[in-house]
């Protein structure tokens, strides 16, 4: 088959999609050779995306992928005709001329919609019902999204394929004390320190967070709090509540990390918190866990489920709960112990092998169709 890809989300600093499309494509290119691919961006993704195949990108370079999505690629799928193609960001062309699978991660858009940037929710919410009915097929990364999807845009629960998220072979416990030093200087994390990864912006909860590290400084430990990220939007009263609360002494932002350091930076935390208010997988979780990181996340949306009782689960809302249970985790070395064997056993489970065999088995079936 000839089988198109839109990989516009491995364009600059990859966060969460762009780490699965990465990877997910990846797999997918080493396990099935015999077909060839073709990758479409709006942006010239050469120099990041580390992926074979032949790569198209639109050299008019409409700025909002939306626009591009359905005023330039609909031309560019005729004049290639690929038997399939994936659109793995959540939106595709609603004028497609081939057969197509979308990956929807989630239904933030719709779940907090005050917790996303208005053209986010004039563009990407008033065009995912449609892409989502037109599909195929959908890939979602969880029982929870996939609920969420079929409650919230009334799609057939039996068009939408459950492939969940991997975890990278790189993220393994980190053991070489020399390699775990040298991380730990270049963010200055001499103390120890709680570890937080992902976007800094609203949905991700991290001004509770703060708040809970708040009292834990109260109950005096001398632990930092490393918040991991790239700044998103609204981030600007995360900074306010940290300077509000005295914070800024203990409280780390490292910035963007490159992918090579975070397996030390997880493995020297003594504990990861991802208290996140809606997810449709939580892959820092995972991450955490394959690193033997002990975690305290959330009791709602996907992050119960991937957690699946190897973690201590807490209201999001609450940020006593959080406070409690990072305490509580801190103080009890056998606790943290039990949960770091356990997640280690956890995060196996999640393979990109899997998860790639699973989405060519998608292709095939769409694609004879």
């Amino acid at each position: 088959m000839l089988i198109g890809l839109e990989a516009s989300a491995l364009y600059g600093c990859k966060s969460g999609v762009g780490y699965y499309t990465e990877n997910l494509l990846s797999s997918v290119m080493a396990m099935a050779p015999e077909h060839r691919y073709i990758l479409f961006a709006n942006k010239d993704v050469k120099a990041h995306a580390r992926l074979g195949g032949e790569i198209l990108y639109d050299r008019h370079l409409f700025r909002i992928r939306a626009a591009w999505m359905q005023a330039m690629l609909p031309r560019a799928l005729r004049e290639v005709r690929p038997d399939i193609c994936h659109f793995t960001n959540y939106l595709a062309p609603l004028t497609s001329s081939c057969p197509y699978i979308v990956t929807i991660y989630d239904m933030t858009l719709f779940v907090t919609p005050r917790l996303h940037r208005f053209k986010k929710l004039a563009l990407d919410r008033t065009l995912i019902p449609h892409v989502a009915r037109r599909a195929d097929a959908i890939i979602t990364v969880s029982n929870s999204a996939r609920d969420d999807i079929v409650r919230l845009l009334g799609v057939p629960k039996e068009k939408i394929k459950v492939i969940a998220g991997a975890v990278s072979s790189a993220f393994c416990p980190v053991t070489d004390q020399a390699q775990l030093d040298a991380v730990r200087a270049r963010y200055g994390l001499h103390s120890p320190y709680i570890l937080y990864v992902g976007t800094i912006e609203p949905r991700k909860n991290i001004s509770r967070l703060v708040q809970a590290f708040a009292q834990l400084k109260e109950r005096g430990l001398t632990h930092k709090l490393a918040i991991v990220g790239q700044q998103g939007w609204n981030c600007a009263p995360i900074f306010a509540e940290v300077e509000r609360l005295g914070l800024k002494q203990d409280i780390i932002f490292a910035g963007y990390v490159p992918f090579e350091d975070l397996p030390a930076l997880y493995s020297a935390a003594e504990m990861m918190a991802f208290p996140s208010l809606y997810e449709g997988f939580g892959l820092p979780v995972i991450e955490a866990m394959a690193c033997g990181t002990p975690v305290v996340t959330s009791n709602s949306s996907s992050l119960a489920e991937v957690a699946d009782g190897v973690a201590l689960l807490v209201d999001p809302l609450c940020v006593d709960e959080i406070a409690d249970a990072l305490y509580r985790l801190h103080a009890d070395p056998a606790l943290r112990a039990e949960l770091s064997e356990r997640g280690l056993q956890r995060a196996s489970q999640f393979t990109w092998e899997q998860s790639a065999r699973a989405t060519l088995d998608l292709y095939e079936q769409v694609g004879k169709q």
